[in-house]
């Protein structure tokens, strides 16, 4: 198989067999973690996201938590409430050293290849924990909001949740791949 040029401020190693995941005694200087309120139920779209995630995975340290969903419970308590126990929750998976971006309708838009160079700027920064929120139904608490170092806007488009989880997983592959110079991108 043929090599491929992994980069660098991802692992110290300088290379990786193509279709391998990353090696158990790779450093990673990135991991990259999706915090997301509630599971992909339809199973054609966790199918996307289980690819896209594998697919990300051959190029960095990247996870999937899937946050309790309060709303869907009987008797659940007001949005109020159940938005601050998200908060809560998400916190609890952020780092104090890492980089937090929310997905946020009103946030920052990117094309393709700008996104892949914000992220090659937080690989150069040394950002090693990069997590991507995406909320509720009841969307995010304004507190965390505040907190994040970037809104990520996905578009002006209103997009179902378990869609956008895939849309995110995407272009974060895409990104990657880029970066690594991979023909993904054309």
């Amino acid at each position: 198989m043929p090599l491929l040029n992994c980069p660098d401020a991802f692992y110290k190693i300088p290379k990786f067999v193509e279709g391998a995941s990353v090696p158990e005694n790779a450093e990673p200087r990135m991991q990259i973690k999706f915090l997301w309120v509630g599971k992909t139920r339809n199973p054609d779209l966790k199918n996307l996201c289980e690819g896209y995630l594998a697919r990300s995975r051959r190029l960095a340290r990247c996870e999937i938590v899937e946050l309790p969903d309060g709303s869907r419970k009987r008797g659940s308590a007001p949005a109020p409430v159940r938005l601050a126990e998200e908060a809560a929750e998400i916190g609890r998976h952020i780092p104090s050293q890492g980089r937090l971006v929310v997905l946020d309708a009103e946030g920052r838009e990117f094309g393709s290849e700008e996104f892949a160079s914000w992220l090659q700027k937080e690989r150069n920064r040394g950002t090693r924990e990069l997590r991507f929120v995406l909320g509720g139904p009841d969307g995010i608490v304004p507190g965390l909001l505040r907190q994040a170092d970037l809104r990520l806007s996905m578009g002006r488009m209103t997009w179902p949740h378990e869609i956008a989880r895939v849309l995110l997983l995407e272009q974060v592959y895409r990104a990657l791949s880029l970066l690594a110079g991979l023909p993904y991108h054309r």
